[in-house]
C-alpha cells in the first residue's frame, strides 16, 4: 500500500514491508517512479523491511523548484527518521545511485550498506578521460529528449531518453514488468526528470573518501562499456566498493533481474552485518 507523506516542503510517498527485519531503502531511478516495484516484493529480501521511496517529483503533485542532489538525499532522510528505522541498507538505482551516494554522505548515521544499481553516466561518477566521449555519444539524445520537453511532448522526450539509455526495446520490458497502463503513468509523469532532475545530476560532484559505508557496485553484463569503465572507475575510488556483475541484462535490471538484483543485495548485507558484529 502506498502511503503519502509531506516532508521537508515536499511531497513524497513509500511503501513499506513492516517487520522486525534490517531495512532497506530502495531509491528509484529517474524518468519513472516503479523501478523497484518488481524487487520489492522478490523473495531474497523477506528477511529485510523493505521501504520503497516514491521521490518528490514523481507523487503525482508538483515538486519545489530548484531541488538539489542533497534535497533528495534529505527527503530520504527525514522518510527514515519518520519511521525510526536506525540505519538502513540503501539501495539506489540510474540518478537514485546518485541520491543514495548524497545520502551516505550527508547522513551516515541513517546508511549501514549502499549498493549502486548502474549509476548514470554524468561526469561526476566517471573518469574525466571519458567526458568526450560521452558527450558525444549522449548528446544527441538528451538534446532531442529536451526540445522534446520545450515543445510540450512528453511522449517524445520519454521515447528519447529511454531508447538511448535502455535500449529500442524497453517499451516491451516496461509492459511485462508493470503493465501498459503503469507505463503510460510513466510517460505522464515523466517531466519532472527532464525539467528538474536531470539538469540537477549534472553539476553534481561528491568525494568518495568520505563515504563510511560499505558499497557495493552492481553493473549489467550486456551494458555499454562505457557503463564497465565507470564501474571500475569508481571501485578504483571508494575506499569500500565491491564490485558485481549481473550477467545478461543492461540498465533495465530491476525490472528484468529484480530476483537476481535482490539476492545480490541480500548477500551483500548479510556479509556486512556479520562483519561488523565481529568486529
Amino acid at each position: 500500500m502506498i502511503e503519502n507523506c509531506h516532508l521537508a516542503g515536499a511531497d513524497l510517498a513509500y511503501t513499506d514491508s513492516g517487520g522486525p527485519g534490517e531495512p532497506v531503502l530502495l531509491i528509484h531511478a529517474g524518468v519513472f517512479a516503479d523501478w523497484f516495484v518488481p524487487m520489492a516484493t522478490a523473495p531474497a529480501l523477506d528477511g529485510h523491511r523493505v521501504i520503497r521511496l516514491i521521490r518528490a517529483g514523481y507523487t503525482g503533485t508538483p515538486a519545489p523548484a530548484g531541488l538539489t542532489v542533497a534535497d533528495h538525499a534529505g527527503h530520504a532522510a527525514e522518510l527514515l527518521r519518520r519511521l525510526d528505522t536506525g540505519p538502513a541498507h540503501v539501495v539506489g538505482h540510474s540518478s537514485g545511485s546518485v541520491i543514495a551516494l548524497q545520502l551516505a554522505l550527508d547522513h551516515p548515521d541513517l546508511v549501514r550498506t549502499l549498493c549502486l544499481s548502474e549509476a548514470p553516466l554524468i561526469d561526476g561518477l566517471t573518469d574525466p578521460a571519458d567526458h568526450e566521449a560521452l558527450h558525444a555519444a549522449l548528446g544527441p539524445a538528451i538534446g532531442a529528449a529536451m526540445g522534446a520537453t520545450a515543445r510540450g511532448d512528453r511522449p517524445a522526450a520519454f521515447d528519447a531518453f529511454m531508447a538511448a539509455v535502455c535500449g529500442p526495446d524497453y517499451r516491451r520490458v516496461m509492459t511485462d514488468a508493470l503493465g501498459a497502463d503503469a507505463v503510460e503513468e510513466a510517460v505522464r509523469r515523466s517531466g519532472y526528470f527532464f525539467t528538474d532532475e536531470l539538469p540537477a545530476m549534472h553539476p553534481w560532484t561528491f568525494d568518495p573518501t568520505r563515504l563510511t559505508a560499505p558499497v557495493l557496485l552492481v553493473q549489467g553484463g550486456a551494458s555499454s562499456p562505457a557503463v564497465h569503465r565507470m564501474t571500475a572507475y569508481l571501485a578504483a575510488l571508494i575506499p569500500d566498493a565491491t564490485t558485481t556483475t549481473i550477467y545478461g541484462v543492461n540498465h533495465l535490471l530491476p525490472l528484468t533481474a529484480p530476483a537476481e538484483l535482490a539476492r545480490v543485495v541480500a548477500i551483500f548485507t548479510r556479509r556486512a552485518t556479520t562483519l561488523a558484529a565481529s568486529k
